[in-house]
């Protein structure tokens, strides 16, 4: 039997069975969509490995210039202070202070603040607690002046920090329990630090300019 347009009916099963996928067709496109998400995977992986080594460090040159910065402005030595934990900023006070004195200062900062508000607030009120409070350590122009001033990044547990300070000649661990403190002089200078951050099977790696605390060298490695 022939239609109106020529065409004989029993070839239309045989048009419908063409446009469906046949089993081997089915198994090819699969097999490719399985290679290329195993290309796909890896990938992304090395790229959140690197991404996670990158940002202490990223954090760390972006307070390492407003460190510098306010030890330029204020005229006065400034720190970045790195443990295990990681590492932490504020004014250079005791040469031969741990890692503790930053414990202590966070502390003393928060008092101070706290007594601060509460006297402002009832000066407010036309009440003058001056003689009932016992004035706190640091002054009201000491706090305007950056005295307060104290940042803090953690690591990731994961992470694995190293740093060389100064004349180092070998690569110091922190997870070992030591500490390393980076002093910001006045005139803008700092001293010769690298970093390297490892995560796995990436690591990533900076040196800082003396004069600038910019970023001197970098290289960095994802498997």
């Amino acid at each position: 039997m022939t239609s109106a347009t020529g065409s004989s009916s029993l070839e239309a099963p045989h048009a419908a069975r063409r446009s469906a996928f046949t089993l081997v067709e089915l198994v090819i496109a699969i097999s490719v969509l399985g290679i290329l998400t195993g290309i796909a995977v890896p990938a992304i992986t090395s790229v959140q490995r690197e991404r996670l080594a990158r940002e202490p460090v990223n954090a760390l040159l972006i307070l390492a210039r407003e460190v510098r910065l306010r030890a330029m402005k204020e005229q006065r030595p400034y720190q970045i202070v790195f443990d295990s934990s990681g590492f932490k900023a504020a004014r250079f006070f005791q040469p031969y202070g741990g890692i503790e004195e930053f414990e202590t200062l966070r502390v003393k900062l928060e008092e101070a603040v706290r007594e601060q508000e509460i006297i402002e607030a009832s000066r407010a009120r036309g009440i003058d607690l001056n003689e009932g409070l016992q004035e706190p350590d640091l002054k009201r122009e000491e706090v305007e002046r950056g005295l307060q001033f104290y940042e803090s990044v953690e690591f990731d547990p994961s992470l694995r920090v190293s740093l060389k300070v100064w004349d180092e000649v070998d690569w110091v661990n922190l997870s070992g329990g030591e500490f390393r403190r980076w002093i910001f002089q006045p005139s803008g200078m700092c001293e010769p630090m690298r970093i390297r951050v490892e995560a796995d099977d990436s690591f990533f790696e900076i040196e800082f300019h003396p004069l600038t605390a910019d970023v001197k060298s970098e290289r960095s490695w994802v498997e």
